[in-house]
């Protein structure tokens, strides 16, 4: 049944829930936002504070990775297990030698850091982010450099690759 009266509506006067804050916004998910990262504060006292080793942390890192491999993240585990780790004091120190594992920390920070909280029982470490100028060991080899490491280990291949007139660093 239809009713023939008309609903008069009246318009606010403000916003409702103004001061509501989102999780998400469009302008996060635009490419090349900025979004301010919150420091974590940890306001109560009653959390686990167990004292821990560089040798946990590296343990709980391990267990980290682990899981990644498990969850068919190759990529990801791949960028972050070239990770360099290192404590002071209840900071954590995560060196980086390269920009992708840096950015794949960044990506999985606060999985990390929950992860390392449980498993090292404590909830009052800081994470610090380094990253090394060093130049990171190159995994992909010439075919020369394949055959030197090759000679290294059989020096009778050089006789044979003399014999049969091989070339074979093209």
């Amino acid at each position: 049944m239809i009713s023939d009266e008309i609903k008069e509506y009246t318009r606010a006067a403000k916003p409702i829930k103004a001061n509501r804050s989102s999780s998400f916004s469009l302008k996060m998910a635009l490419p090349g936002a900025k979004v301010e990262e919150h420091q974590e504060e940890i306001l109560r006292n009653d959390l686990p504070r167990e004292e821990f080793t560089l040798e946990q942390v590296k343990e709980g890192w391990k267990r980290f990775l682990d899981r990644l491999k498990i969850e068919h993240n190759i990529p990801s585990y791949n960028a972050l297990m070239t990770t360099n780790l290192d404590l002071a004091g209840d900071e954590v120190i995560f060196e980086f030698t390269s920009h992708s594992s840096k950015q794949e920390f960044e990506e999985y920070k606060d999985r990390i850091r929950n992860s390392l909280r449980v498993f090292l029982k404590n909830h009052y470490f800081t994470i610090q982010i380094k990253f090394s100028e060093k130049e990171a060991e190159n995994h992909i080899l010439s075919n020369k450099e394949k055959f030197e490491k090759l000679l290294d280990k059989n020096p009778i291949l050089l006789k044979l690759k003399e014999e049969f007139g091989l070339d074979l660093y093209d």
